[in-house]
């Protein structure tokens, strides 16, 4: 089937010039997308598409207009110029002719922090604003005990590494479970605190009490590499204000604390961290 052209000869030589040789062409419904680099080895996304038909979130009036928006900063965020091209030409699909596959992204995980954080911060995405103004948790965090410190010790794993904690309970096991599957490694060195590792709190002797669990953020350390102030989040600890229930602003908080203080309290002790393979 020959291609059908909207729109002057002349524009489609300068788009088919603009376009580079080796360059990847990905179509979802009546959208071309073209994956390029510019000269300076910058990733340029376009999109061909037939003005008559142009995607519903790349037109400013629409409701779903913020979609471009967000797709502009995700892109951003990893170092990729957006380049969108509306009055450009369409072309009809062959009719035996094979959809290419998309390939979805690869999660990246969140790199470490290269500075202590602020204390009082909230690192985390827990809540953002939906279309129609309303806060809701996102996907990590939108599970069950919300308000809980596993809720959040979960939640914030997943943020940071893009896979959930495979086991649940109280916080006291964690770290005896977290033992039991590959994917996953326990220190129990206490010296040797990992950054963006769960820390694990037993109890001392009341085996009733469920434990405690936390995310650590950051680490200060000597010249000779020994931990001196941990930086951590968590939910449902020591300095939440408001117990059992999720407190916007108090919940992710960054806390400060000398190693001598992170290692537990009267009643708790801890016992090891948590980090993936």
């Amino acid at each position: 089937m020959k291609k059908k052209f909207f729109i002057p000869m002349a524009l489609v030589m300068s788009i088919m010039m603009a376009v580079p040789v080796f360059a990847q062409h990905i179509y979802i419904g009546d959208t071309e997308t073209v994956i390029s680099y510019d000269e300076n080895g910058n990733k340029v996304i376009t999109l061909i598409f037939d003005p008559a038909k142009t995607p519903d979130y790349m037109k400013p009036d629409s409701p779903n207009y913020w979609r471009k928006v967000e797709q502009e900063r995700a892109q951003a965020e990893q170092g990729v110029d957006f380049m969108a091209q509306a009055e450009v030409i369409y072309t009809a699909q062959p009719e035996n002719e094979t959809l290419p596959q998309t390939i979805e992204p690869q999660f990246q995980p969140i790199p470490p922090l290269t500075e202590a954080p602020e204390v009082g911060t909230v690192l985390a995405e827990i809540q953002q604003e939906n279309e129609n103004g309303e806060m809701c948790f996102t996907k990590p965090y939108d599970g069950y005990s919300i308000g809980q410190c596993t809720w959040y010790a979960r939640g914030r794993f997943q943020e940071i590494y893009g896979t959930e904690l495979p086991f649940f309970g109280n916080a006291r096991i964690w770290a005896e479970k977290a033992a039991q599957y590959p994917e996953l490694r326990v220190i129990n060195e206490l010296d040797d605190v990992p950054e963006q590792a769960v820390a694990v709190y037993a109890p001392r002797t009341d085996m009733s009490l469920p434990g405690h669990v936390c995310f650590i953020e950051y680490v200060e350390r000597d010249s000779n590499g020994k931990p001196q102030n941990i930086y951590y989040t968590d939910a449902n600890g020591k300095y939440d204000t408001e117990k059992n229930a999720f407190t916007a602003g108090c919940d992710g908080m960054v806390v400060k604390e000398s190693f001598d203080e992170f290692q537990g309290t009267k009643k708790l002790k801890l016992v090891g961290y948590i980090l993936p393979r």
